[in-house]
């Protein structure tokens, strides 16, 4: 093993794309479950068949704990014999919470559990981060176990192949991998080597998905392959077929989506935005989130017209 780093090879591995998955909301702020069956089928027809639920696109910390579980039995229920696999995001503030969402995401069929590191009483050192983990993990045996690194949200900024090396020296048994929310390809491409494909290491910025997979990445986390999923699978496509000017166009074009995603803040009500714009209306976000006005709704679909999104994002 590179470095000298040990990691018991884990058999679970996603392939392609996997959907950051939104939480529908009615208007005054209620859960709105019944829409995901329809929403199940909307990714399944663009093929998406991998979700991430109560991340970060989710809302997973504006969600109360019991809200959180109903969500996830929501997804399980509706993606049965239609999705390949629901991960469920159980990171919160305290362990015994995230312990009581891990155990029930393992008793209700989740396919396998994330976690974010706690973001006001942070971990001091890597190896408290590890120890955390491993606490939630055991919570929850019989079903893999990501660390979600997104230092840029978190301020946990830990570089991932230090994480590993801490990992190597205080195995979690069902550690599989990680889903990897950070623009330094420099560290995302030497934790590669260093776990040397015994764990899966999932890109999570939209925008630099094909530049990932030169460094050789197989599974991607997004929240644009919510209403865009055609185009990054274009892209896949292509690469795999050794057609790299096809793939750069098609990253590209999820490129110019990003850049009317971020002119409007780039939050997860400008993101819900463009989901009713392109595909479906799961509501707004949670305050402090905003909700875009309608006018800014009205500039958004003509700048997503303008680079003719909606023409190529129903190909």
């Amino acid at each position: 093993m590179e470095n000298g780093h040990q990691f018991p090879e884990s058999r679970f591995r996603l392939k392609g794309l996997v959907a950051a998955v939104f939480t529908p909301f009615t208007a005054n702020g209620d859960l709105n479950l019944p829409i995901i069956d329809s929403y199940v089928d909307q990714l399944v027809s663009d093929g998406v068949r991998n979700v991430f639920v109560c991340g970060t696109t989710g809302e997973g910390m504006s969600l109360t704990t019991e809200e959180r579980m109903k969500v996830t039995e929501k997804w399980i229920e509706s993606g049965k014999d239609k999705l390949d696999a629901v991960v469920v995001h159980v990171g919160s503030s305290n362990l015994r919470e995230s312990q009581k969402l891990a155990q029930h995401a393992q008793d209700v069929g989740a396919a396998a559990i994330a976690s974010i590191p706690p973001v006001f009483y942070k971990a001091a050192t890597i190896d408290h981060l590890v120890s955390f983990f491993k606490e939630i993990s055991e919570a929850a045996p019989k079903i893999p176990f990501y660390y979600y690194h997104n230092p840029g949200i978190t301020g946990v900024k830990f570089q991932l192949e230090d994480f590993l090396s801490a990992l190597g020296r205080n195995p979690v048994p069902s550690f599989c991998g990680v889903k990897f929310c950070s623009t330094d390809l420099y560290d995302y491409g030497r934790s590669m080597v260093v776990c040397n494909n015994h764990i899966q290491i999932m890109y999570a910025v939209d925008e630099q998905a094909l530049p990932s997979l030169t460094l050789g990445g197989d599974a991607f986390i997004g929240s644009t392959y919510n209403y865009a999923g055609r185009v990054s699978n274009r892209m896949i496509k292509f690469y795999n077929a050794g057609d790299m000017e096809g793939a750069k166009t098609e990253q590209f074009r999820n490129q110019a989506v990003v850049n009317v995603l971020m002119k409007y803040g780039g939050n997860v009500g400008t993101n819900k935005a463009m989901m009713r714009l392109a595909r479906l209306d799961l509501g707004p976000p949670r305050a402090p989130v905003h909700t875009p006005s309608q006018e800014e709704l009205k500039n958004m679909k003509q700048d997503l017209e303008s680079i003719g999104f909606f023409k190529w994002n129903n190909e």
